[in-house]
C-alpha cells in the first residue's frame, strides 16, 4: 500500500471527525480569496470606468484655453472637440449643477463611442446630457436647460486691458437625449471614479456663440486607423480570455468593458490582431510627424499679414502678445526682422499738460534713433505740439502693469524726449497697435469697452483717435518698453519682415492716407517671400511649444487604474483577525482530531514507521483537508467579495466615492488566491503536528496522546497530568508502571517547579506592577498638560495597561498553581482554580481574547475628527472657515474694496473677512477620495506669503536637500517662520539677489498633502514628479516634494508659488480656489453673500470642518470596516474556545467520572466547567476593555464620532457566543456513561 493509498483511505474513514477541519478551511480560504477578488474588482471595477470615459479613444491633444483650427483635428483624422468649463441650470432655476463640462462635438466624436447612440446628429438647439447631470437637474429629453459658458477670449482675463464685462454668454437649450456611460456619457481625460457633469453641444453652435468658430480645443484619435505595433495574440493570450469568457458564463466573472489589450479583425488580413501598445510612440509612430506636417501657423494662433501701405509682412497673434518660441523662431529664420511692442499709457504728463490713453510704441531702428536710450523718448508732431515739448523736455509716461489683471496696478516713468517725428511713415503707421479686445473698434474713445474706467475723461484726445486711431503717439527703445511691460505672455506685440526693397521705403519719410487703409495687393515678389518665410516658420516652430501635443490617454488611463489603491491587501488586512481565528480553528480541530487517534499513531510507530513518516501521513490527511476546503472556499469568496462590494458600495461608500462598483475574478487571483489558502492551512496544522508523535509507541497504543508538561497538575486528583491517562481518562496499567517507577523523581520535579513558579510568579508581578506605573504616569502626564487630545499617549497607555493584565493573570494562574491551601467547597472556585491545570493553555485563551478585544476597540482612537481644533490655525482646516471652487476664474481680488465693488459685495457683510486665492491648473484629484493612482496631480499655485503670515496648516516632513532651488524658503518656512532660516538664506530671500527668475529652474518646488503625497501619487518628501505633458512653452514639468501637510483640506493638490505657476501656465487666468477666513459667528451669512454674488462664476462653498469630514470620512471608514470584520474574527475565535473546552473536558473525563461517583450531579459538574472557562473568557475581554477604553478616550473627550453601540454589540456578540460554544462543548463531552471512565481506576 501507497502512502497515498493510505491517505486516501484514512481521510475516508475519519470523514465524520474532520468535517470541522474541511469548514475551517473552507472559512479561511473563502477569506482569503474573497479578499483578494475584492481587489480585483475594485481594479477591474476602475478599468471599466476608464475605458467608458474614453470608449475608443487611444490618444488625445489637449490645449486648454489655446484653440487651434478644427480642420487640423480632421486632417488628423481625429475628432475635434471644444471644451469649455460652465453652469448648468434647470429652467425653473429650481436645481443647478457647478463645474460642468461644455462640450461641442460633431458626429465624428459619437463614432468614438463603444455604443452607438440612439440618435445621429444633435439638432443645432439642442443638448445631449450625460446621466450624472441629468439627475442632477432632474431633466429628461423635451426639458429646457440653462447653460452658461465663458466667451473665448485670446486675451487673457489677467491682462490689465482686457475687457471683463458680458464675457459669459447664456445657452438656453431643449435636452435632445440623455446618454450613458457606453455612449461616452462618462467623457473625461481626468482620472477619477466618480462621474463627470458633461453637457453635449452642436460643435458649431458652441464655437459661433462663444467666438472660436471653427475652433476646437481637444482632438480626440480613435485607435483604429493606425496598424503599427498590432501583433498576433498569442496561444497563452487566447488561452486567458477563454478562461474569462468561461468564468464569465457560469457567474463567477462579469462581463467588463474592453481592456487596453483587443483583439480586433484586420479588415485587409482578415486575421485576429491583438492590440499590444503601452504607449504613444509604438502606437502612433507616425502621429507627431503628421502633427508636424498638417499645422499651420493659426493652430498656434498666429497670423502672418502683409501691412498697408507697405509691402511689409507682419506677424502677430490674436492672443496680443507673441509667445517666446514664436518670438524666437521669426529672429532665426529672417535676421532682418524687427520685434515691436506697442502697449496703452495711461497718462503722458508734462507739467500741466497731458493727454490720456495714447499708444507707446516700444522698437528699434528706424522707428527710433538705434542709440536711443532707455530713459529717452521720441514723440510724434501732435503729441510735442499737445504737451509743449520740445527735444530736452521731460514728461512722465504713466501705464497699467500688464499682467496686473483687474487690480490694474499702475506705474509711472519719467522720460527726456530725445526727437520729434513728423506724422508720417513709418511713425504714422495705425498698424503699430495690436487689436486689443473692446478698443481697436471703436469709433471714438468714450466707446472703448476695455479692462479699466476711464477716469482721465476730462484729457481723451477724440480727435487724434477719430483721425489716427491707434497710431502711436510716442516711441522708446525695446529694451525700455520691455522692461515696463514685458508680462508672463510675452514681451512683443508683432514682428515686421522688410521684403526686399520695401527696407529702404521703411526709412524715407511718407505722408500717409489717414483713412483707413486696407491691405494692398500682395504683389508676386512678396507672395513667394510669404510662402517661404511661412514655410520656414513652420519648420522652426514646434507645435508642442503651443501645448499642441498628442498623449497617449488610454495608456494613462489603465495605468492610472492599475496603480490605485490595492484593496486585496486592504481586505487581507481588514480580514486578518477573521484569516488568523479561522487558521487557529484548523489547527485546533486537526490537533484534537489527531490526539484522538493516540492508539492509531502508536500502532503505526510499533509496526515500524518512523516519526517522520507518521507525520507525513497526518500532514499529508491535512493537505487534503486543505485543497478541498480551498476549492470549496473559492466558491464561498466568491460570494464572500460580493457581501464586501456591497458594503462598499453602500454602508462604506464613503471609502470609495462610487456606488459603480462590479464584480470581477482574474483566474491568476484565482489560482493565486488557491494555492495561499492551501499553504496557510497546511502551514497552521504542521504547527499542529510537531509535537504530537514525539511520545513512545507505549504511551500512545495506552491513549496518553497529549502533552507533556511539568504544570499539567490537577486540583481535583493532585496528580500529575502527564499524558497518563488513557481514553477514557483512567490510568492503565502501562501508565500506572509508568508512575511507580518515577514517583519519587517527579515528586522532587515538582517541589524544585514550585520553587521556580514562585520567582516567576514574582517578575511576572513585578512586570505588571511597571507597565500599570507606567501608563499612570503617562495619563498624568496628559492630562497635566493639556494633551488630552494626544491620542499616542493614551493609546500608548492602553497598550501598557494591556500588558499590565496580562502580566497580572499570568501571575495570578501561577499563585493559584502554588497555593496549598484548600480550595473552598463551591464549584465556582474549583472552576477557577481548574485553569491552572493547563496554565499555557489558559493563558493564550486570555491573551488572545484581550489583545482582540483590545485591537478593535482601541482602532477607534485612530478615527479622525474635522472639529478638534478646527479653528487652530496648525489644524487641518488650517484656521479657515470655508473653502471655495468656481467653475470661471475670478480675475478681481476679493480682499480689495475695488475687488468687491466690481463684484457688487457689500462691504460691511464682509466685514473681517479675508480670502487666499489660488490659481488652478486642472489635473487629475490627487486625495484619498480617488481610487486611481494620479497620474497629473492638478496643481495650485499661490502667494506663499499670504499662509506664511497666517503661520496656517502643519508641517509632517521637510525636505533636507538644501537650498538648490528657487525659493525653497517659501515652502520650508510656511509654518516657522523666517526668523529660522539661515542668515544667508533670509538675506537671499529679501533682497531676491542670485535667485533665478520664476520658471528658469528646471524643478519647481511644491508642497502637498502628506495623504496625498503617499497614497495618491506612491511618492515620499524629496522625490520629483513628472508631469506626462509639458508646460504651455514646450517645457518638461518637473516638481520635486519638498514638504508634506499634515492631514489638512489641501489634499488633493500639489501647491507650489504663483509666479512659478504663471511662468510655467500663463494662459491660466484668474483664481478658481480659495480659502476663506470669517468670523466664527458669521460662517453661514459669509457664505451665502459670495455665493450670490458670484453665482454667474459657479461658485461653491463648503465649510471647511465638512471637507475634512469628507477627506476623514476614507481613513474612518477603513478603521469602521476592520472593527466591523475584527468583532466577526473575535466571534469565530470564540468557537475556537468552544473547542479549547472540549479538549479539557474529554482530558478530564476520568478525573469528572470520579466526581459524578463522589456525589456531584451532573448540573453541577457541567457548571464545574461552564465557570472554568467563562472565567478566562471574562477576563480575557475584560483586559481588553479596560485597556482599550483608557486608549479610546480622546475620542470619547473629545465627542468623537465612535462607534460605541456597533462596538458594545460585537463585543456582546463575542461574550454570548463564547458562552454558547463553551456550553455547547461541555454539554457534548460530559454525554454518554462518563462512570466507564472509572473502570481502569
Amino acid at each position: 500500500m501507497t502512502l497515498g493509498t493510505l491517505i486516501l483511505r484514512s481521510l475516508r474513514f475519519h470523514a465524520r471527525s474532520h468535517l470541522g477541519v474541511l469548514l475551517g478551511a473552507t472559512l479561511g480560504s473563502a477569506i482569503l480569496i474573497g479578499a483578494l477578488l475584492v481587489g480585483d474588482s475594485v481594479r477591474g471595477s476602475l478599468r471599466d470606468m476608464a475605458l467608458a470615459r474614453l470608449g475608443k479613444i487611444e490618444a488625445a491633444m489637449a490645449t486648454g484655453d489655446r484653440l487651434f483650427r478644427a480642420e487640423l483635428a480632421t486632417n488628423l483624422k481625429a475628432a475635434p472637440v471644444l471644451s469649455l468649463p460652465g453652469t448648468a441650470n434647470s429652467a425653473d432655476g429650481a436645481r443647478r449643477a457647478n463645474r460642468i463640462h461644455v462640450l461641442g462635438v460633431d458626429e465624428d466624436f459619437w463614432k468614438l463611442a463603444e455604443k452607438a447612440p440612439p440618435f445621429a446628429t444633435v439638432p443645432p438647439d439642442s443638448v445631449v446630457l450625460n446621466q450624472a447631470l441629468a439627475d442632477q437637474l432632474a431633466a429628461k429629453p423635451g426639458d429646457e436647460v440653462l447653460l452658461r459658458i465663458n466667451k473665448v477670449s485670446a486675451l487673457s482675463q489677467d491682462v490689465a486691458l482686457t475687457t471683463r464685462d458680458g464675457q459669459s454668454v447664456a445657452l438656453r437649450l431643449r435636452v435632445h437625449a440623455v446618454v450613458g456611460n457606453e455612449q461616452l456619457g462618462r467623457f473625461s481625460l481626468q482620472a477619477n471614479q466618480v462621474a463627470p457633469f458633461n453637457a453635449f453641444v452642436p460643435l458649431a453652435l458652441l464655437s459661433q456663440r462663444t467666438g472660436a468658430e471653427k475652433k476646437a480645443s481637444l482632438a480626440l484619435v480613435d485607435r483604429i486607423h493606425v496598424r503599427s505595433g498590432w501583433l498576433p495574440p498569442t496561444a497563452f493570450q487566447v488561452a486567458g480570455d477563454k478562461v474569462k469568457e468561461w468564468m464569465t458564463r457560469i457567474g463567477l466573472r462579469e462581463a467588463s468593458a474592453p481592456r487596453d489589450e483587443v483583439l480586433l479583425e484586420d479588415s485587409e488580413s482578415g486575421r485576429l490582431l491583438l492590440n499590444t501598445v503601452r504607449g504613444l510612440p509604438s502606437a502612433f509612430p507616425g502621429l507627431p510627424g503628421q502633427l508636424q506636417t498638417e499645422w499651420r501657423l493659426a493652430d498656434a494662433q498666429l497670423d502672418l499679414r502683409p501691412l498697408t501701405n507697405s509691402s511689409a509682412l507682419e506677424l502677430r497673434t490674436d492672443r496680443i502678445f507673441l509667445d517666446p518660441p514664436a518670438v524666437r523662431a521669426a529672429l532665426a529664420v529672417d535676421t532682418n526682422a524687427q520685434p515691436v511692442l506697442t502697449y496703452l499709457a495711461t497718462l503722458l504728463r508734462s507739467g500741466t499738460n497731458a493727454t490720456a490713453y495714447p499708444m507707446v510704441t516700444a522698437a528699434g531702428a528706424p522707428l527710433v534713433p538705434a542709440d536711443l536710450r532707455d530713459d529717452e523718448i521720441v514723440l510724434n508732431q501732435w503729441l510735442a505740439d499737445q504737451l509743449q515739448l520740445k527735444p530736452g523736455g521731460e514728461l512722465e509716461l504713466s501705464y497699467f502693469l500688464p499682467d496686473s489683471g483687474a487690480r490694474l496696478t499702475e506705474a509711472t516713468n519719467r522720460f527726456r524726449v530725445r526727437s520729434v517725428v513728423p506724422m508720417q511713415m513709418p511713425w504714422a503707421d495705425r498698424t503699430l497697435m495690436p487689436d486689443f479686445p473692446g478698443i481697436a473698434k471703436a469709433e471714438r474713445i468714450g466707446d472703448w469697452d476695455a479692462g479699466f474706467p476711464l477716469t482721465h475723461r476730462k484729457l481723451v484726445d477724440d480727435d487724434y483717435w477719430k483721425l489716427w486711431r491707434g497710431t502711436p503717439k510716442a516711441f522708446v527703445s525695446l529694451s525700455a518698453g520691455r522692461k515696463m511691460w514685458g508680462n508672463r505672455f510675452g514681451d512683443t506685440t508683432a514682428i515686421r519682415f522688410p521684403v526686399g526693397a520695401d527696407v529702404r521705403r521703411l526709412t524715407s519719410p511718407q505722408t500717409p492716407d489717414p483713412r483707413p487703409q486696407t491691405p494692398k495687393l500682395e504683389t508676386p515678389h512678396v507672395v513667394t517671400y510669404k510662402a517661404e518665410l511661412k514655410k520656414s516658420l513652420l519648420a522652426a516652430l514646434k507645435p508642442a511649444d503651443f501645448g499642441l501635443v498628442f498623449q497617449p490617454v488610454r495608456e494613462q488611463a489603465l495605468k492610472a487604474s492599475r496603480e490605485g489603491q490595492d484593496f486585496g491587501g486592504l481586505f487581507i488586512g481588514f480580514s486578518f483577525f477573521l484569516i488568523v481565528a479561522a487558521c487557529v480553528l484548523v489547527a485546533l480541530l486537526f490537533q484534537f482530531g489527531v490526539e484522538q487517534r493516540a492508539k492509531e499513531v502508536g500502532t503505526l510507530l510499533a509496526l515500524g514507521f518512523t516519526p517522520k513518516q507518521v507525520r507525513r501521513l497526518l500532514l499529508g490527511e491535512g493537505a487534503g483537508l486543505a485543497v478541498l476546503g480551498a476549492a470549496l472556499g473559492a466558491v464561498g469568496a466568491v460570494w464572500y467579495a460580493r457581501a464586501m462590494l456591497h458594503g462598499l458600495s453602500t454602508v462604506w461608500r464613503d471609502a470609495v466615492g462610487t456606488s459603480d462598483l462590479r464584480f470581477h475574478a482574474e483566474p491568476a487571483t484565482l489560482a493565486g488566491g488557491f494555492a495561499g489558502a492551501v499553504l496557510v492551512a497546511v502551514f497552521s496544522l504542521w504547527l499542529a503536528l510537531r509535537k504530537q508523535v514525539r511520545q513512545p509507541a507505549r504511551v500512545l497504543l495506552a491513549g496518553g496522546g497529549e502533552e507533556v508538561g511539568s504544570n499539567q497538575f490537577s486540583v481535583i486528583s493532585g496528580q500529575s497530568a502527564r499524558g497518563e491517562s488513557g481514553a477514557g481518562g483512567a490510568p492503565t496499567e502501562v501508565a500506572r508502571h509508568s508512575n511507580v517507577e518515577s514517583e519519587v523523581a517527579e515528586g522532587g520535579k515538582l517541589a524544585a517547579a514550585k520553587g521556580r513558579g514562585g520567582s516567576r510568579h514574582r517578575n511576572v508581578a513585578l512586570l505588571g506592577g511597571a507597565c500599570l506605573l507606567l501608563a499612570l504616569s503617562l495619563l498624568g502626564w496628559a492630562v497635566a498638560t493639556g494633551q488630552t487630545a494626544n491620542a499616542g499617549a493614551f493609546f500608548g497607555a492602553g497598550a501598557l495597561l494591556l500588558i499590565a493584565a496580562l502580566a497580572f493573570t499570568a501571575a495570578l494562574l501561577t499563585r493559584l498553581e502554588r497555593s496549598e491551601a484548600a480550595a473552598a467547597l463551591n464549584l465556582a472556585s474549583l472552576g477557577i482554580r481548574n485553569t491552572t491545570r493547563r496554565r499555557s493553555r489558559s493563558l493564550a485563551t486570555v491573551t488572545m481574547l484581550a489583545c482582540g478585544s483590545f485591537l478593535v476597540l482601541s482602532i477607534g482612537v485612530f478615527r479622525l475628527d474635522e472639529n478638534a481644533n478646527a479653528t487652530k490655525r496648525s489644524s487641518g482646516t488650517g484656521g479657515f472657515a470655508l473653502l471655495g471652487e468656481s467653475t470661471l476664474p475670478v480675475v478681481q481680488d476679493l480682499n480689495t474694496k475695488a475687488g468687491r465693488e466690481a463684484l457688487g459685495l457689500d462691504e460691511k457683510a464682509l466685514d473681517g473677512v479675508s480670502v487666499v486665492p489660488f490659481r488652478v491648473r486642472d489635473g487629475d484629484d490627487a486625495s484619498c477620495l480617488n481610487l486611481n493612482r494620479a497620474q497629473k496631480p492638478r496643481l495650485l499655485g499661490v502667494k506663499m506669503e499670504l499662509l506664511r503670515q497666517r503661520k496656517a496648516f502643519t508641517f509632517a516632513k521637510e525636505w533636507e536637500g538644501g537650498s538648490i532651488g528657487w525659493r525653497w524658503l517659501d515652502f520650508l518656512e510656511l509654518n516657522k517662520g523666517i526668523a529660522q532660516a539661515s542668515d544667508e538664506r533670509a538675506r537671499l530671500f529679501a533682497t531676491g539677489g542670485d535667485l533665478p527668475r520664476p520658471g528658469t529652474g528646471e524643478v519647481i518646488p511644491a508642497i502637498a498633502d502628506q495623504n496625498s503625497i503617499l497614497w495618491a501619487m506612491g511618492k515620499k518628501v524629496g522625490d520629483i514628479i513628472e508631469y506626462l505633458e509639458p508646460d504651455e512653452r514646450g517645457r518638461p514639468v518637473r516638481l520635486r516634494l519638498v514638504g508634506a501637510v499634515a492631514n489638512s483640506i489641501l489634499q488633493g493638490n500639489l501647491i507650489i508659488a504663483e509666479d512659478e505657476f504663471t511662468a510655467r501656465f500663463p494662459s491660466e487666468a484668474g483664481y478658481r480656489w480659495f480659502l476663506v477666513d470669517a468670523p466664527t459667528n458669521r460662517v453661514a451669512d459669509v457664505s451665502a453673500t459670495l455665493t450670490r454674488a458670484l453665482r454667474d462664476f459657479g461658485l461653491e462653498l463648503t465649510p471647511a470642518t465638512r471637507r475634512m469630514a469628507q477627506l476623514n470620512a476614507v481613513q474612518n471608514t477603513y478603521l469602521g470596516t476592520f472593527q466591523i470584520l475584527g468583532g466577526l474574527g473575535l466571534l469565530l475565535g470564540s468557537a475556537g474556545l468552544g473547542v479549547v473546552v472540549l479538549r479539557n473536558v474529554l482530558e478530564r473525563r476520568g478525573e469528572l467520572a470520579l466526581l459524578l461517583a463522589l456525589g456531584f450531579r451532573a448540573k453541577a459538574l457541567r457548571w464545574l466547567v461552564l465557570s472554568e472557562h467563562a472565567a478566562l473568557l471574562l477576563l480575557g475581554l475584560l483586559s481588553g476593555v479596560v485597556a482599550a477604553g483608557v486608549a479610546v478616550l480622546p475620542s470619547v473627550l473629545g465627542a468623537g464620532d465612535l462607534p460605541v453601540a456597533a462596538l458594545a454589540l460585537t463585543l456582546g456578540g463575542v461574550l454570548v457566543s463564547g458562552l454558547v460554544w463553551t456550553w455547547l462543548a461541555t454539554v457534548s463531552a460530559l454525554r454518554g456513561q462518563l462512570l466507564d471512565a472509572l473502570r481502569n481506576q
